[in-house]
Formats: C-alpha cells, structure tokens, sequence
C-alpha cells in the first residue's frame, strides 16, 4: 500500500474500538467498512477515514531522507522505552460543535506521552507548505497556536492538546443534542471508565483511498 501521510494515534482495546469503528464506519486495523444509513454517513463523514482514534502525532509527510521502515524501526524503539499513561475518566462531550469521547479531566501523564512523541518523531515530518499553512491559519489561531504551527506542524499540540476520539463532523444546532444522546447510548459502557493508554498505532493514510490503515499498534514499555 503506497501512504502519502503518516501519524501516530492511541487506539482503544476491543470492544470500544470495535464499538467506535461501527459508529464511524470505517475500522483501521482490519481495513473494512461498516454500512451506514446515509444519515449516520453524513454526520460521521469528517472523521472517517481516520478511524477510532486519539490523535498523539498528528498526520505528516514523510521527510525526504527518511523511509517508512526508519519510521518504523524508531517507533519501535519510542514504544519500548516508553511508559504508560492514565488519565481521567472517559464521556461524551461537545467540542465547538462535533462530539467527541474525552477525559473528564485533562492528565498530566497523557499530555506528556503526546508532547514526548510530538518532538521525537518531528525529525520525520517533512516541512509544511505555504498552502499548508494558510490552510491551518483559516481557522483564526491564537497566536500560541499560530507559534505551534509553525514550530511542530501542527496547532493544536503540546500546551494546546486536548485527548479526545472524535465522533462526528460539524453538526447543526437543532441535531446535536438528539446525537449526542445517541452517542452517550451507544458507548454507555465505557463512559466513567478511566483513560488508560498502554500502547501507540502507527498508521499511514493509504494515497488512493484517502483512509488511515494500522502499520503497527504497539504496547508501551514493552
């Protein structure tokens, strides 16, 4: 499979991430999609090609000196040597106007894997382009964020993170609370559970299909 952008995720154990890759429609581990009702494609339509996940290294273009399987041996390594991290309780919660599954309260310990990774995996992402970064810049960025872009790649990372697996696209005003009850039923029995994440997947976005596939889903420490 030939990918045109990688990126580092947290992906949950079975069920929840079976459970999550039936709402959304597409699971990234088996690389098989679930039939939705053209209502369900649509609000899940944003995220879909990126799986169930938690984004910890946001996708990026493969530096020109460095090869998927240098990627991969330096992920190995990563994983290894490094530890596990516990955070809050999970829910269902409204960011701006999608929903998306999060920690009642943001960890320290979740916050510093995604910043470690963040950094030790910058010396593989290629550059971005002026149109990258007016794309970004559309979105009216803080200055931090704006910084952050211009630094990592990328805005919403180190001291703007926020873990969160995302559920939906935009949705309008007069939808979201009927969706968002939905999504509480749905995933019900996880909610209240505490975050663990004791491994990191990485992935690469296939160039044709434009849908994110696991290359390796590795424990931490280990």
């Amino acid at each position: 499979m030939n990918f045109s952008r990688y990126a580092i995720y947290y992906i949950p154990d079975l069920p929840l991430f079976q459970i999550g890759s039936d709402w959304l429609g597409w699971n990234s581990q088996s690389g098989q999609e679930t039939l939705l009702s053209a209502d369900d494609r649509r609000i899940t339509d944003r995220p879909r090609k990126y799986g169930f996940h938690a984004t910890v290294k946001p996708p990026f273009l493969l530096a020109s000196h460095s090869t998927q399987g240098e990627l991969q041996d330096a992920f190995h390594a990563f994983c290894a040597t490094s530890s596990p991290a516990t955070g809050g309780t999970l829910k269902i919660a409204r960011i701006g106007r999608f929903l998306a599954m999060t920690q009642d309260v943001q960890s320290n310990e979740v916050t510093e894997l995604a910043a470690s990774t963040v950094s030790h995996f910058d010396k593989f992402r290629a550059p971005l382009s002026d149109k990258d970064i007016e794309k970004r810049r559309q979105r009216r960025l803080t200055p931090q964020q704006d910084e952050l872009l211009l630094r990592w790649g990328y805005p919403y990372v180190m001291q703007e993170f926020k873990f969160h697996m995302t559920l939906t696209g935009w949705l309008a005003a007069n939808e979201i609370d009927a969706i968002e009850q939905r999504a509480n039923t749905r995933f019900q029995e996880f909610i209240g559970q505490p975050l663990s994440i004791a491994s990191l997947a990485l992935l690469g976005e296939d160039r044709d299909s434009g849908h994110f596939h696991v290359v390796d889903k590795l424990s931490l420490g280990m």
